[in-house]
């Protein structure tokens, strides 16, 4: 799914203006989303195949959802941001310290509760 080269038009330009300004991560990290969506994958499975990392996986979710999160107020904004953050460290903490595995626990406790407004987050 993920290809090494870039895509380049015959004369380079229409390629290299398509990818301009989309980081390595960012890219992989798009695969990583489509992967897991369409079902090829787990999230931990697509992040440790195509080298992407919790923390870069997070970061991208946050920044391809900043529009949708700006226009919150800054609770939903919070409650959106720890619903990615469970969804992405959710798997990883069967492994985590017992008190932070009750800290995830609660995160997504909050994060399902019905009665905060959060963003529907894409990814």
């Amino acid at each position: 799914m993920y290809l090494e080269s870039k895509y380049k038009a015959d004369d380079d330009s229409v390629g290299e203006e398509l990818l301009m300004g989309v980081s390595e991560i960012e890219e992989r990290a798009r695969v990583v989303e489509k992967a897991v969506k369409e079902g090829y994958f787990t999230l931990d499975q697509a992040l440790s195949l195509y080298k992407v990392s919790k923390i870069e996986y997070f970061v991208y979710s946050l920044i391809k959802n900043k529009k949708k999160l700006e226009a919150t107020s800054k609770q939903s904004q919070v409650i959106s941001a720890a619903s990615i953050f469970v969804s992405v460290f959710n798997e990883a903490s069967i492994k985590f310290d017992p008190k932070v595995k009750k800290m995830m626990h609660q995160l997504e406790t909050i994060t399902k509760d019905p009665s905060f407004k959060k963003v529907k987050i894409n990814g």
